[in-house]
């Protein structure tokens, strides 16, 4: 495959990895979790072809050299749309998740809240909880000896 063929594949790969998160992105702003997990096969394998291919023509600069320079500008914008737009993915991944943990937390806390506490007597002899108001807090002991 030649340095052109192998180019344009780069620019065609590059060009799908950019739809495909621009897609994630705007599922991530609405708020709509549920659909990001769709998109992760696709950009995963998208994303090694990308990077393994533009790895490819990096480590030989200079077949580059006999490539019409139209088409090595395409390649640069598209290599940049795609680092901006995954910058851009990895921002909102980050604020998603950290939304998540806080939802979860604060379930936790409310279902740990509304957990009833120890129970203890109070002074009238009845069952209370240590919130009751009045309650005898003090450890009775029996003596087993007597």
């Amino acid at each position: 495959m030649n340095a052109a063929t192998r180019v344009n594949d780069l620019i065609i790969i590059g060009g799908r990895l950019a739809e495909l998160m621009k897609e994630e992105n705007t599922s991530l702003r609405a708020r709509r979790a549920k659909d990001v997990a769709r998109f992760l096969e696709d950009k995963t394998a998208l994303s090694h072809a990308f990077e393994s291919r533009f790895k490819g023509l990096a480590d030989k600069p200079d077949e580059l050299a006999g490539i019409d320079a139209e088409q090595v500008e395409r390649l640069r914008g598209m290599a940049e749309k795609v680092h901006t737009l995954m910058d851009e993915n990895d921002h909102l991944l980050k604020v998603a998740l950290a939304a998540h943990e806080t939802v979860v937390e604060s379930i936790a806390e409310a279902v740990k809240s509304s957990q009833p506490g120890p129970s203890i007597y109070t002074r009238a002899g009845q069952r209370g909880s240590t919130s009751d108001r009045g309650a005898n807090t003090r450890p009775i002991s029996l003596d087993q000896a007597l």
